[in-house]
């Protein structure tokens, strides 16, 4: 799931430490790096993508083959809802949602999120630093998993991870990792993606646009 890199409309809270072209600049290379990675996991990859009127942009600038869809709802939950929906609607056994907010997260990682689901997991997340989540894997479209949850909050995790006990969802989980939403964040992947080649390797377009802005570090 993403939201259509466009200048103004993304990274906002990176601003005014990123002017809007640099933050747009960003989230392209976050969106490509999810890209290349969901693929190296799935063989079939869709973007669930928003504002629904700014599809031709995608199909302008992304690499591969995917099916494209527009977000549909008003809450989160309601698009991550509808997203499941859709992606179950194509008979796939498995469907793991991801953002791209968390270029540094190994495809090693959404393999894991797979191989739980294929074993008796009925709900696996990776939970971000923050109290929310990067990833949601389930078996099958589960709308009530996402209700009563206080989007863009600290208790997004704790909520839905209520939610699947009440349910009698298996839940298991993933490595915990961060998104990169304000300029904190940023510095950090930036450290790690100096440190670690692990990390450099899952998020290239990520790496490269670090090592043609760092002027911006200093």
């Amino acid at each position: 799931m993403a939201k259509v890199p466009v200048a103004g409309m993304v990274k906002t809270r990176l601003q005014p430490f990123l002017s809007p072209e640099k933050c747009a600049e960003l989230a392209w290379a976050f969106l490509r790096d999810a890209e290349t990675k969901a693929k190296i996991v799935c063989e079939n990859t869709i973007l669930a993508y928003a504002p629904a009127d700014r599809k031709n942009v995608l199909e302008n600038f992304l690499r591969g083959e995917n099916t494209l869809v527009a977000q549909i709802g008003a809450t989160l939950g309601e698009r991550m809802t509808n997203a499941f929906e859709f992606a179950f609607g194509l008979d796939s056994d498995a469907v793991l949602l991801i953002g791209t907010d968390s270029p540094h997260v190994p495809a090693a990682s959404l393999e894991q999120a797979f191989e739980l689901l294929e074993r008796d997991a009925d709900v696996v997340l990776g939970k971000t630093a923050d109290g929310g989540f990067y990833a949601v894997g389930l078996r099958k479209n589960q709308p009530r998993l996402f209700e009563n949850v206080a989007w863009s909050s600290e208790r997004v995790f704790r909520q839905t991870a209520r939610n699947a006990a009440q349910l009698k969802l298996r839940l298991a989980q993933i490595p915990e990792s961060f998104d990169v939403d304000a300029p904190p964040d940023l510095a950090l992947l930036r450290a790690a993606m100096f440190a670690d080649e692990t990390t450099r390797r899952s998020a290239p377009q990520t790496h490269e646009w670090l090592l043609s802005n760092s002027n911006l570090f200093v």
